[in-house]
């Protein structure tokens, strides 16, 4: 939802910063792999969508969710 464009009221400024916390460090988090996949896979589903909102309601759906992460991870 950051890299689409602002959501809930961050400014862009403020997504970008968190994109990028997201994106690099955090070496020691236990979770800290899987924040950084999940913030570049989620720059690359953004730019694939592009600006048709579709693709962006499975964002919300558990499901489809879970789907996305096991092809992810084969």
């Amino acid at each position: 939802m950051l890299a689409r464009g602002c959501e809930y009221g961050s400014s862009a400024h403020e997504a970008r910063a968190r994109l990028t916390a997201w994106t690099s460090g955090g070496e020691g988090g236990q979770f800290a792999i899987w924040a950084r996949r999940g913030a570049a896979d989620g720059i690359v589903f953004a730019a694939q969508a592009g600006s048709d909102p579709a693709p962006f309601a499975g964002l919300n759906d558990p499901l489809w969710l879970r789907h996305r992460f096991e092809e992810a991870q084969r």
